[in-house]
């Protein structure tokens, strides 16, 4: 690849009346559209950054799009990835019932050097940039997002109204475009945990995030940042686990994830305080649990969460999924009464929890051949284990759940 790279013809002019004066003649003249934007330089190019409405995002946008079935030998040669449609649905989805929705900035390249007539000093410059109607606006970052709006804006008209900010790079060789793809795709995803404790647009996550919050069995003891909670004694499940757990309790099953309906019914406050009582009532009758009654504060010298996870089921997610799947029989599936909602809870919490019981062995406790008791967490035995419990609870209270 040379070192070859087109640049915006920036003029620089003394004051902002001599640049507006400047472009609008100019644009007189050459039928080109005027429009304000901060000029910069980086990485040896000069960057153009304005802020445009919907609408006009839609008018000047141009794709070049990879075909998965024509392309497949000459992808190289077209500036964008083949769209995926189901991701497209996923954004337009999100822009469409989400009020407070937010997109990152889109990143066009232009192959023909436009004219900037700049004013200011310092590395970041004001200028008026002159659009041809026959220029080229490329998307390098953004084809789904872009998609989306189109598909969005027709279902909810008002988004006409928003705007976006676009980067404008100049770059004429197709290699260096594919480059500035693949740098802008570099982040990072954010951990499934984080995401958890950062998505309040998601029921299941602000749900989540709200038990942390009002419950002392959780608060401070939810590790909101990691894949797992590993050996850190201070902490009982991380984010994405109490989703989990949350998940199977108000839906019995960890892979529900409709996360408008009830907010839009407007059941939030009653989901979430069934499930404050049902944890709570479940811990206040389990004598392990019952430890984490009081604030984190006050019994961290004491409670060895990492210890427990070893001897223990229910303080693992394989267990937590199990308990709160009883609890949805308990509070969604039946019509009980105050009086059998509570004898049901206080035999749950009575079940033996330890790894060495024989309830859960040969489902998700099995010998690892050293001796110890390994958990799995394979759905066939979370389900096995779930049909014990359910029956350990049915002989203690003689009401069937079924």
């Amino acid at each position: 690849m040379d070192n070859k790279r087109s640049s915006a013809n920036v003029i620089p002019l003394p004051t902002a009346k001599d640049a507006q004066e400047q472009a609008y003649q100019d644009s007189m003249t050459s039928g080109a559209r005027t429009f304000i934007c901060h000029v910069y330089e980086q990485g040896q190019r000069t960057h153009l950054a304005f802020s445009l409405s919907l609408s006009m995002l839609l008018e000047l946008a141009r794709l070049n799009s990879a075909d998965g079935k024509k392309n497949k030998s000459n992808v190289d040669e077209m500036i964008n990835r083949p769209l995926m449609q189901n991701h497209v649905k996923e954004i337009a989805k999100y822009l469409t019932e989400t009020p407070s929705y937010i997109l990152p900035p889109f990143i066009f390249n232009s192959d023909t050097p436009i004219k900037v007539f700049t004013f200011g000093e310092g590395p970041v410059k004001c200028g008026y940039a002159l659009i041809p109607s026959n220029i080229a606006l490329y998307v390098t970052d953004g084809q789904h997002r872009l998609e989306a709006i189109k598909k969005a804006i027709v279902i909810k008209p008002e988004l006409h109204n928003d705007s976006v900010t676009v980067l404008v790079v100049q770059e004429d060789d197709i290699d260096q475009i594919h480059q500035d793809f693949a740098d802008c795709s570099k982040n990072e995803p954010i951990p499934a945990a984080l995401r958890a404790s950062f998505d309040v647009s998601d029921f299941l996550s602000k749900i989540s995030r709200d038990l942390t919050k009002q419950l002392n069995i959780f608060n401070g003891r939810i590790d909101k940042i990691s894949k797992t909670v590993g050996k850190d004694p201070d902490y009982i499940f991380t984010m994405n686990q109490l989703r989990a757990g949350a998940s199977e309790f108000l839906y019995g099953d960890s892979k529900k994830l409709d996360s408008y309906t009830e907010e839009r019914d407007g059941k939030y406050q009653m989901l979430l305080d069934k499930t404050k009582l049902f944890y709570t009532e479940f811990a206040v009758n389990n004598t392990t649990w019952s430890l984490l009654c009081q604030p984190h504060s006050q019994s961290t010298n004491f409670v060895n969460l990492y210890n427990l996870r070893q001897e223990r089921i229910d303080f693992n997610s394989v267990g937590f999924q199990i308990i709160s799947r009883i609890g949805h029989l308990i509070f969604f599936e039946n019509n009980f009464s105050d009086e059998q909602n509570s004898l049901l809870i206080k035999a749950l919490a009575s079940l033996d929890y330890r790894r060495s019981c024989i309830l859960w062995h040969n489902s998700v406790v099995i010998d690892d051949d050293k001796g110890g008791k390994k958990i799995i967490s394979q759905r066939a035995a979370i389900t096995k284990a779930l049909k014990v419990a359910i029956a350990e609870v049915e002989k203690q209270t003689g009401i069937s759940l079924n």
